[in-house]
């Protein structure tokens, strides 16, 4: 056994699994909560709650981003530059963020009936805007500070606790307050903003400053600013899609398809752990120029993806189906393996992004963030009338396609560093688009549950054997010895 252990340390993606062990362990516990919680929602609300609150979010999020100038991101980066004191630039950046949110809550009031008219939400909850983006400011500071710190721990424990706080607080004040989409935002907000209180006490208030001897300060600003389409960019094709079809079909049809989305997302979160997890050891090699041990951590993090993709195209509608306690929740599961596919792509390209914050070459990732955002909503505008919110799923996919593409492009002939060929996850694509294929055929041929749930776990028990081929036969050998 204590051989196993040497050599599993030995394996590439160990350092990522160690320092985000505790975090990714917060992180099933929380993804537990969000499914043990699913039929408890979709017993007390309506499809159409589901899509007024999944759209409230996305707005919520999409103008956290913007109002916040992505700050955030620029603490992560300039963290690991030496002669930065870092307390001095966290002081910096939430200065410069709250200054920035101010402003930005006065041009919502003043742009009021335009915001709500375009994103079709009752004027009931606008006051509820500006609260969710405080929040969502505060808990961005927070993951980003405990990242690049690699306090994996106090940041699972924490973001285990307001998960648990987060569904608590929704549940009695839909039971008690408003049992419909109102009193879901409202009881999720009211607990989330005293703890972004409670973190600004107890974390930032060190960091409360007017002004401080940072050089280059515009620079870190303009860096940050610059990669607001970075982080508009995971969930950008999302929100235009639910937008659009809150507004073109309805909120009844933004609820169906926010429900089969939420488990895309679930599927996104795993994936973006590994991914975050990952980062600050991928960002030390890229400094050390060391290419072949970076080509192995990104094969390393794409095996992670392509079993856990796996594991949501073969069983994530089934899942859904059990857990949705309204026939009218389960319409659009059927679109989950294109879903899934897509946020794949969206995967490939976080990674790629790695080369772009490294080389900070902001800029450039305008090309495959704007084109993106503009063939997502030119294809959702023209297809969704035509042929209903259940194309957005493949508008989804083919814009997250672009995103890739435009991603690996730019970083391949626009950046002065070594970028890994894009056939280095082509392998892995192909068991990933396989297992959609064998589901499908699965589903379609295989009417008893129980022999479809054994067929599925004896290929996904294949496709673990066949990605981990090589690390089993060395545990293997091992424990012959």
């Amino acid at each position: 056994m204590k051989k196993i252990v040497e050599h599993i340390k030995q394996l590439s993606f160990y350092n990522t699994l160690r320092h985000g062990s505790v975090y990714m362990l917060s992180f099933v516990v929380i993804q537990v909560i969000m499914v043990l919680s699913i039929p408890v929602f979709t017993k007390l609300l309506s499809p159409s709650d589901f899509g007024i609150y999944e759209v409230y979010n996305n707005t919520v999020r999409f103008l956290g981003v913007i109002i916040s100038l992505n700050l955030y991101a620029g603490f992560y980066r300039y963290y690991f530059e030496e002669h930065i004191v870092k307390r001095i630039l966290m002081q910096f950046l939430l200065r410069i963020a709250f200054i920035s949110f101010i402003i930005g809550i006065v041009l919502l009031y003043v742009f009021k009936s335009q915001l709500l008219r375009l994103v079709n939400l009752p004027e009931e909850l606008f006051i509820w805007i500006p609260i969710g983006i405080f929040s969502t400011i505060i808990f961005n500071f927070f993951t980003t500070y405990n990242n690049a710190q690699q306090f994996s721990t106090r940041a699972g424990i924490w973001q285990l606790v307001i998960q648990i706080l987060r569904v608590t607080f929704a549940i009695l004040f839909v039971l008690f307050v408003s049992k419909n989409y109102f009193g879901r935002i409202v009881g999720e907000n009211f607990i989330l903003f005293i703890i972004s209180i409670l973190l600004v006490v107890l974390y930032f208030r060190k960091y409360i400053g007017w002004k401080e001897d940072l050089p280059g300060k515009m620079q870190i600003v303009k860096y940050s600013a610059g990669f607001i389409p970075i982080g508009l960019s995971s969930y950008i094709v999302s929100y235009v899609d639910l937008v659009l079809i809150n507004n073109l079909q309805g909120s009844n049809a933004s609820g169906v398809y926010s429900y089969a989305y939420k488990f895309a997302i679930i599927y996104s979160g795993f994936s973006q752990a590994f991914v975050t997890a990952n980062r600050p050891n991928l960002f030390n090699l890229l400094k050390e120029n060391n290419e072949k041990e970076v080509i192995s951590q990104m094969r390393s993090m794409f095996k992670l993806i392509t079993v856990l993709a796996c594991v949501f195209i073969f069983f994530a509608a089934d899942a859904g189906k059990i857990l949705s306690l309204k026939k009218e929740f389960d319409e659009a599961l059927h679109l989950l393996p294109v879903l899934i596919l897509a946020y794949v792509f969206s995967d490939i390209a976080e990674i790629y992004n790695f080369f772009l914050y490294y080389s900070k070459k902001v800029k450039l990732f305008y090309v495959s963030f704007v084109t993106t955002a503009i063939v997502n909503f030119v294809l959702n505008l023209i297809l969704i009338p035509k042929y209903g919110y259940e194309i957005a799923a493949y508008t989804t996919l083919f814009s997250f396609m672009v995103l890739f593409t435009a991603t690996y492009w730019v970083c391949k002939f626009y950046i002065h560093l070594t970028i890994p060929r894009w056939t280095v996850f082509a392998d892995y694509m192909l068991i990933i688009v396989s297992a959609i294929g064998i589901g499908y055929i699965f589903g379609v041929l295989v009417t008893n549950i129980w022999i479809l749930i054994a067929l599925k776990l004896l290929v996904f028990s294949l496709v673990v054997v066949y990605v981990y081929y090589d690390k089993l036969k060395n545990i293997l050998s091992l424990l012959k010895q």
